[in-house]
């Protein structure tokens, strides 16, 4: 079981999300929350609100997910479930709404609770993601689930083999890629779609790579231990200055007019040169030098 938490400032987006779930989203319980729809949810929390305007992210989301390789539960467990987690927290007695949702293949509950009590204290927050996590590990061993540890285990022991497909075709589109362009071209081109994560600066932070035909996807890190946007990037910049010391070859007329004749026809003109021929281009032009600085071929 995972359980996810955190702390926002609320929202009438998120609370008619929970509430609908595409139209079927079941209701489990609520607490001292009368409102229908996220507008009036939201207002009733407001109301608790005023009498700590000091806290800023005031609202709680959580996620509760049981293993979705087991049955699904019933309803009254899921309240059960549901009940447990918010009086492991310690929310038992503040505002909240919790909704199941089975839209997907992995059936979940959401819940929205208010920070504030009715005694105008604000729930303290301090690693709450952790104790969420905490709260579902010891709900799943009490009812006989697999915890969040137990779930990510198997799903590594599961796509162990898919995982080293994906990173032996990494490895090989890095290694012919002189920009992230190439590596996402070359990557589609064996049936990966790379897909960059980027931070507020709008720079690239890391990536997934999805396999199109089973539709797993996974964080780089996810993949393998050498999977990882510095790595990526330190093989660019090496592939480019593989090329640059091809170009300045070629215009060393020296060694340039000893480079055979089908090899020359290989570079374009106006196109970047392909790497594999500035490889070659580096490899035959060492042996050329070899044999200038021995005095042969003059």
């Amino acid at each position: 079981m995972v359980g996810l938490a955190k702390a926002t400032k609320g929202s009438t987006q998120a609370i008619d999300y929970i509430m609908n779930d595409k139209g079927e989203a079941i209701e489990l319980t609520r607490n001292y929350v009368m409102g229908e729809n996220g507008q009036e949810v939201l207002a009733e929390f407001r109301e608790v609100q005023r009498l700590n305007t000091r806290c800023e992210n005031n609202t709680y989301t959580f996620v509760l997910s049981p293993d979705a390789s087991q049955a699904k539960l019933s309803q009254e467990e899921l309240l059960k479930l549901t009940q447990d987690h918010l009086k492991n927290l310690g929310l038992e007695n503040h505002q909240y709404i919790a909704y199941v949702h089975n839209s997907t293949k992995s059936q979940h509950i959401h819940i929205i609770a208010n920070r504030i009590g009715f005694d105008g204290k604000a729930h303290s927050d301090s690693n709450i993601h952790l104790k969420a996590h905490e709260s579902a590990d010891k709900l799943a061993k009490e009812r006989g689930f697999h915890t969040a540890k137990e779930i990510t285990q198997m799903k590594r022991a599961m796509t162990l083999d898919l995982r080293k497909e994906i990173n032996q075709a990494y490895t090989q589109c890095k290694n012919q890629s002189v920009s992230m362009d190439d590596f996402e071209r070359l990557m589609s081109e064996k049936g990966y779609d790379v897909k960059m994560s980027l931070n507020k600066q709008g720079k690239i932070q890391g990536f997934r790579i999805n396999e199109r035909q089973t539709g797993q996807s996974f964080k780089a890190s996810e993949i393998s231990s050498n999977v990882r946007l510095a790595d990526l990037n330190k093989s660019i910049e090496t592939n480019k200055k593989t090329i640059e010391e091809a170009k300045k070859i070629l215009q060393s007329p020296k060694v340039a007019n000893k480079l055979p004749t089908d090899l020359m026809k290989q570079i374009p003109k106006s196109l970047p040169m392909p790497l594999n021929v500035a490889m070659e281009v580096i490899k035959i032009a060492k042996t050329i030098t070899k044999e200038i600085s021995r005095g042969y071929g003059m």
